[in-house]
């Protein structure tokens, strides 16, 4: 399995948490010990009594049985498990449960059902959890050629707290807008600032430097990241007295 899906299961279980008996919080926490420990088989037997239990602990027991068979390979068991937890009270456990369903669904070649699944989870997400959501789905997207889906997931990248991936970055900050190229920097800050009197959607307006064939330094005033040239040239008209050219990164 590839290290990544890994460490996103192990930063899920960690994160799954509900109120439970002192005997449930008990075994739980011995077998999230043993799962974290590489012991699944003994994982599964600490939790598979405590999926029969009424209370809370339920959701969650299944959803360490199921993360043990993924981690197996035993993709039928695992899907009933997490589609068991996503039944649940638990809001938090059903959204995590709703994107292993869907690195699922991505990794059966149905990038559609996929997006569905994420976007179902999205709204109950813990927020640490937001950006390699976000990122599956740009993935999903982007199989899809479905050029709007991406650029929905890659908005909302930025509001996740953790790092954005460097594929994920490239893909986000393609293309940006620039207003003009300059030979001294004064001149770059002055149209920086103009630029940025006319518009908050966009972000704030940076100034680059590139050197020129001669050696010579040119100041970039730019403003707005996009993933497509077309979703720039959208964003132009919001800035209609502004000569803005579309110019990739």
């Amino acid at each position: 399995m590839p290290r990544h899906l890994v460490a996103l299961i192990a930063i899920l279980l960690l994160a799954a948490g509900c109120e439970t008996t002192p005997t449930a919080t008990t075994s739980l926490s011995n077998a999230t010990a043993r799962y974290q420990a590489g012991d699944l088989d003994a994982a599964r037997s600490i939790a598979t009594p405590l999926v029969r239990h009424d209370g809370t602990e339920s959701d969650e027991a299944a959803w360490i049985i199921g993360l043990c068979d993924y981690r197996q390979d035993r993709m039928t068991a695992a899907r009933e498990r997490f589609r068991y937890v996503t039944t649940g009270p638990n809001t938090s456990l059903a959204a995590q449960a709703r994107v292993m369903l869907a690195q699922m669904e991505l990794a059966d070649g149905d990038a559609s059902a996929c997006l569905a699944s994420l976007a179902r989870a999205w709204p109950d997400l813990p927020p640490d959890h937001r950006r390699r959501t976000a990122e599956l789905a740009v993935g999903a997207a982007q199989s899809l050629d479905d050029t709007a889906a991406v650029n929905l997931w890659l908005a909302r990248m930025p509001s996740a707290p953790s790092r954005t991936t460097p594929e994920m970055a490239a893909a986000r900050d393609r293309f940006t807008l620039q207003a003009g190229a300059y030979r001294n920097r004064s001149g770059a800050e002055k149209a920086r600032s103009a630029l940025g009197q006319q518009t908050t959607t966009l972000g704030q307006a940076t100034i680059r430097t590139r050197t020129d064939r001669r050696g010579e330094t040119l100041y970039l005033v730019q403003i707005g990241s996009f993933s497509t040239r077309a979703a720039a040239d959208s964003a132009k008209q919001l800035l209609p007295r502004t000569n803005l050219v579309v110019v990739a990164r």
